[in-house]
C-alpha cells in the first residue's frame, strides 16, 4: 500500500514537474534571445493602426484588425508575453483547490491513504480543463496567424456577399513581419504549454488506471464479470482485497471488527447498492 502511494504520488510530481518545466523553458529562452520590439507594441498602438492597413477595404475585416480584436479576448492576451506561464500555473491553481479538489474529495476521502489518489485525480481533472482552454486560444492565434501570411484578404460586403483582394506587397511584408514577430512567439508558447499539459494529463491517467484502489475506475461489460469472478472463485485474491480495504479504512488488515462493504467507500456505488435511503446497504454498522 505504501509502493502504491509512493507511485502514484512520484507521477503526480512528474506531471507538476512538466507543467513547471515549460514555465522555465520558456524564461530562459526569452533571457538569451534578444527582445526585438513587435510592430503592434510599438507606438502604432497608440496612434492607430491606419498604417497597417490595406487601402480600399473594411478596417474591422483586415487581419491586422484580427490580430487586434483577438488580443481583446478573455486571455488571448496572456500569450503575448513571458508571464504566459506564470498566469496558467496561477489558473491552474485556483482550479485545482477550488473545484477538483472538493470534486475528488468526494470519491477519495480516506485520508491519508488515498491521498495519492485524490491529487492524481484532482489534477486528471483540472489539466483537462486547461487542455481544452489552451487549445482555444491555439485555435484563435492559428487563425489570424493563416490570415496574416496569405496572399489576399478575404472581406465581405452588406449587399454583394464575398471578395478577396490581392496583397501589395507593402501589405503582404508587414503582415508577415507581424505574423513572425508576434503571433509566432505567442504561438510557440502556446504549443510547449500544450505539450506539458497533454504530458501530466497522460501520466496522471496511466497512474490512476495503474492503481489498485477498485473505486478509481469503473468495471464495466467483460472487465466487471472478470473481476466478479475472481473475487468469488480465487480466495488468495479475495482475501488480498479485502485486506487492502481493511487498510484504507485505517483498521488493522486482519482485524473482524468494523467491516463494511467496499463499495462504501464510492457514493456512486452506494446508490447502486440501495437500501438506507441509497446510502449502501451494510454502510451505516
Amino acid at each position: 500500500e505504501t509502493s502504491r502511494g509512493m507511485a502514484v504520488g512520484a507521477l503526480l510530481s512528474l506531471s507538476l514537474s512538466a507543467l513547471s518545466l515549460s514555465s522555465g523553458w520558456a524564461g530562459a529562452r526569452a533571457g538569451l534571445r534578444p527582445r526585438a520590439l513587435p510592430p503592434l507594441s510599438s507606438e502604432t498602438r497608440q496612434s492607430g493602426l491606419d498604417a497597417f492597413l490595406q487601402q480600399g477595404l473594411p478596417k474591422n475585416q483586415q487581419p491586422v484588425r484580427e490580430v487586434q480584436n483577438l488580443r481583446a479576448g478573455f486571455a488571448y492576451d496572456w500569450a503575448t508575453d513571458e508571464e504566459y506561464s506564470k498566469k496558467l500555473l496561477q489558473a491552474y491553481g485556483v482550479i485545482m483547490f477550488l473545484v477538483s479538489l472538493p470534486i475528488a474529495y468526494d470519491t477519495y476521502r480516506l485520508l491519508p491513504s488515498q491521498l495519492p489518489e485524490l491529487f492524481a485525480a484532482a489534477h486528471t481533472g483540472t489539466a483537462a480543463f486547461l487542455l481544452v482552454f489552451v487549445l482555444r486560444l491555439r485555435n484563435g492565434w492559428g487563425f489570424v496567424e493563416r490570415r496574416l501570411k496569405e496572399r489576399v484578404t478575404y472581406y465581405e460586403t452588406e449587399k454583394k456577399g464575398g471578395f478577396l483582394a490581392r496583397k501589395d506587397n507593402e501589405a503582404s511584408m508587414r503582415d508577415r513581419l507581424i505574423a513572425k514577430t508576434e503571433v509566432g512567439p505567442a504561438l510557440r508558447r502556446i504549443d510547449e504549454s500544450l505539450i506539458a499539459i497533454a504530458a501530466s494529463l497522460v501520466v496522471t491517467t496511466f497512474a490512476l488506471d495503474a492503481s489498485d484502489v477498485p473505486v478509481l475506475r469503473t468495471l464495466s461489460g467483460d472487465d466487471s464479470i472478470r473481476y466478479a469472478n475472481k473475487l468469488r472463485f480465487d480466495d488468495d485474491f479475495a482475501r488480498a482485497e479485502q485486506a487492502k480495504a481493511r487498510e484504507r479504512m485505517g483498521g488493522d488488515s486482519n482485524s473482524q471488527e468494523d467491516l463494511k462493504p467496499l463499495y462504501c467507500d464510492s457514493r456512486y456505488y452506494k446508490i447502486l447498492a440501495g437500501g438506507n435511503g441509497q446510502g449502501g446497504v451494510g454502510c451505516n454498522q
